[in-house]
C-alpha cells in the first residue's frame, strides 16, 4: 500500500469527484495521503479533509508564493493548528526564486519563522524549493547546523544537491516529473538515494506523470512514478510501496 505524502485533495478541482478520486487511488493501491495547505484557508480545509477519514493526515503552512499575504494573525493560528493530533508536518514552506510572486526578503523571513515553529513544535518540515537549493541549504544549516526531520518535497534538481539536504537529514520525495522524458539527472539522483530516505508523492492537483501530462493529477497516477523508481533500485513494485510506506510514517510519527 503506497502512500502519497504530498497532495492537495482539497483544491477546488476536485470538488466534483474527490471521494471517487480517493477511491481511484485506493483501489490502484495508493492508501494513504498527506494532505498540505499552503495558507491559513488551505491548511484549515486540509485539517478537515484528515478529521473526516481515517486515512489522510494534514500539513500546514505558508507557500513562498502566498508569503507576501500573510498577517500577523495567521502565525498565531497555525501555531495553534499544530496541536491537533492529526497535524502531522509544518508546511509546505520555502523558497521559490523561480516565480517571485513575493519579495524575497518577506519569503526569507516566513520561512525562517517557520523552521523555527518546526522545532518549537518538534514536527517535521515539508519544504518547497524551486530554483532556490542553495539559499534554503544556507538558511537551514544557519539556523541549525546539526540538522532536522523533514522532506524535500518534488525534488528536481541533481544529485550533488540532493546529498546536501541527506547530510542535513531530510527525506527526499519524487513526484511525476521522475517520469518525463528529459529528466535523465532527476532520475540519476533518485537511484543514488539512500533507499530508506526515499518518499513518492503527487503534488495533485499538479505535475501529473507522463502518460497523462496535461491532465488533473490524482493520487492513483503515483503508481507511474513508482514504476519508475522501483526500476531505478531495483525492487518490484510491492518491496517499494513496503519501503517508501515505511519512511514516510517513520518521519511523520504515524
Amino acid at each position: 500500500m503506497f502512500f502519497d505524502t504530498h497532495a492537495h485533495l482539497h483544491y477546488g478541482n476536485f470538488d466534483p469527484d474527490r471521494e471517487e478520486m480517493i477511491q481511484r487511488a485506493e483501489a490502484a493501491g495508493v492508501s494513504y495521503f498527506l494532505n498540505v495547505g499552503t495558507d491559513l484557508v488551505s491548511t484549515r480545509a486540509s485539517l478537515q479533509l484528515a478529521e473526516t477519514h481515517a486515512n489522510i493526515w494534514a500539513a500546514g503552512g505558508i507557500h513562498p508564493n502566498d508569503a507576501a499575504k500573510a498577517v500577523e494573525t495567521d502565525f498565531s493560528a497555525l501555531e495553534e493548528l499544530m496541536g491537533h493530533p492529526r497535524m502531522v508536518a509544518v508546511g509546505e514552506v520555502g523558497l521559490d526564486f523561480y516565480r517571485e510572486h513575493s519579495p524575497l526578503s518577506i519569503q526569507r523571513d516566513v520561512f525562517r519563522r517557520f523552521i523555527d515553529l518546526a522545532l518549537r513544535v518538534s514536527k517535521p518540515l515539508v519544504i518547497h524549493c524551486r530554483d532556490a537549493y542553495g539559499a534554503v541549504e544556507e538558511m537551514l544549516k544557519t539556523i541549525q547546523p546539526d540538522g532536522y526531520r523533514g522532506v524535500m518535497h518534488c525534488f528536481s534538481s541533481d544529485q550533488a544537491d540532493m546529498q546536501k539536504f541527506l547530510d542535513l537529514g531530510f527525506h527526499i520525495s519524487f513526484a511525476g516529473p521522475l517520469s518525463y522524458k528529459k529528466n535523465e539527472g532527476l532520475r540519476a539522483a533518485c537511484a543514488a538515494c539512500p533507499k530508506d530516505r526515499l518518499l513518492l508523492e503527487t503534488d495533485a492537483p499538479f505535475l501529473p506523470p507522463q502518460t497523462v501530462r496535461g491532465q488533473r493529477n490524482e493520487s492513483a497516477y503515483m503508481l507511474e512514478t513508482a514504476a519508475v523508481m522501483a526500476g531505478l533500485h531495483g525492487l518490484t513494485l510491492s518491496e517499494l510501496a513496503g519501503l517508501t510506506t515505511a519512511n514516510a510514517r517513520q518521519l511523520f510519527g504515524l
